[in-house]
């Protein structure tokens, strides 16, 4: 005769599917607590490790932020042939540069 799985562990694993596999401990607790499940992280930990589940961490963020296509389209430098400037904010340039943390 098998043994009769426990509500909370039954809810905790239904909570970590319906999230997408995206939740840990910390948050399930939470989601079975609001449940009415008494159940702290180490139980929920206990659940986790006992199915073989566990959370997928997202995917680190890299920006897209040109398209470093030289061949579609190059800007001319239109101060290359000017003297220099005389004071202070009489020429401003702009440039579009991603620095990563």
């Amino acid at each position: 005769m098998p043994a009769v799985e426990p509500a909370w562990q039954v809810a905790v694993r239904e909570a970590f599917a319906y999230h997408s596999q995206r939740y840990g401990t910390r948050r399930l607790r939470v989601e079975v607590q609001a449940d009415g499940y008494a159940v702290g992280r180490w139980r929920t930990r206990r659940v986790f490790h006992a199915h073989g589940l566990r959370a997928q961490q997202p995917r680190s963020f890299v920006p897209r932020t040109t398209d470093s296509d030289l061949a579609v389209c190059v800007m001319p430098n239109r101060l290359l042939g000017q003297p220099a400037p005389t004071a202070p904010n009489r020429v401003w340039v702009g440039d579009i540069t991603y620095l990563p943390r």
